[in-house]
């Protein structure tokens, strides 16, 4: 074998640099013998054995996407964050906009710095504007309305470029509300709360089987209640969403759809930004606006003749059918 008959540094750089790793070598192998022949010679406890087991919450974790996706989550190449019932649920996130809070990078304004002035989900995802990237099962819903969630399973939050799922969308990603569906067996659930400010709601899910291959489920909701912390401010809504499925455990299935929300909403006009405990005044050509007059944030700055009327029907129809055992 031929030797290296050159390098680019002198020799006797890469000798002193082998020394210095021979020597600590050894130096660390002269501390650690002591420790180790103190372990042998002393007394060693043997431990019992801990086993540990944790189960994962029913409704946290989400296997299956809507009908847009064919493929598992863990096998679709996508960010996304899935938001499911037991989340839902747990939190008692009764909108949309509560729901949302759970999912990074996604935010929802209504006034202020980037805010929306009229009624309805203002969502940005990533600094854009995805308040026209809302979908139920799959089908765009361009209204201007504040989503209940007592007829959502989950909530699909697609980040980044969806144009191959959903066609033109918003550069940042997309939002899916998956609606409940009827499924074989009998369940029967719902939810009473009541609190401050007026607070008062009620939901009910029933889900009844009928026959072999059939089901039918009915989601009803109702809430009337204030808003903490502001005068006047009332939300008062309420919702029926039956669904009759077809088909059920065979190759080709077929769910009927229907949502009914009625709102009779007072908005918030929130407070003049003048005026509030702290403001400083931005222009030191006006410095009067540091000594306006102090107002109170419960005070409610319109009439009574504002309104949020929100009458909200939807219908789909959803077929799926197995072209084979592994294709959907």
């Amino acid at each position: 074998m031929a030797h290296i008959e050159s390098r680019k540094r002198p020799v006797a750089h890469s000798i002193g640099l082998a020394n210095s790793i021979g020597l600590g070598g050894t130096l660390m192998a002269g501390l650690l013998a002591p420790a180790v022949h103190a372990a042998d010679d002393a007394d060693v406890a043997e431990l019992s054995k801990v086993s540990v087991e944790a189960s994962q919450k029913p409704g946290y974790k989400a296997d299956s996407l809507s009908t847009k996706f064919t493929a598992p989550v863990k096998d679709t190449p996508q960010t996304m964050q899935i938001i499911g019932a037991g989340l839902l649920h747990d939190q008692q996130a009764a909108t949309l906009t509560d729901a949302l809070r759970n999912s990074p990078g996604v935010g929802t304004f209504y006034a202020g710095e980037n805010g929306n002035s009229t009624t309805g989900d203002a969502v940005r995802m990533r600094g854009f504007d995805s308040s026209g990237s809302i979908y139920v099962d799959g089908v765009r819903d361009m209204g201007s309305v504040s989503r209940d969630t007592f007829n959502t399973e989950q909530i699909e939050v697609v980040k980044g470029a969806a144009g191959s799922d959903y066609g033109r969308t918003s550069p940042s990603g997309s939002i899916n509300l998956m609606t409940k569906q009827a499924f074989l067996g009998s369940a029967l659930g719902g939810t009473v709360s009541v609190g401050t400010d007026e607070q008062k709601r009620a939901t009910l899910d029933a889900n009844q089987a009928m026959g072999d291959n059939s089901a039918a489920r009915l989601n009803l909701m109702v809430q009337k209640s204030g808003v903490a912390g502001r005068d006047e401010i009332e939300n008062k809504r309420w919702g029926i969403a039956p669904s009759v499925a077809f088909g059920l455990d065979t190759d080709t299935r077929v769910y009927l759809n229907y949502q009914h929300v009625q709102q009779r909403n007072i908005p918030d006009g929130h407070v003049p930004t003048v005026g509030l405990s702290g403001y400083s005044s931005p222009d030191e050509s006006v410095p009067e606006w540091d000594d306006a007059p102090k107002v109170d944030s419960e005070n409610f700055y319109g009439t009574h003749d504002d309104h949020d009327d929100v009458d909200m029907d939807m219908a789909t129809v959803i077929v799926e059918h197995n072209f084979s055992g592994d294709t959907l």
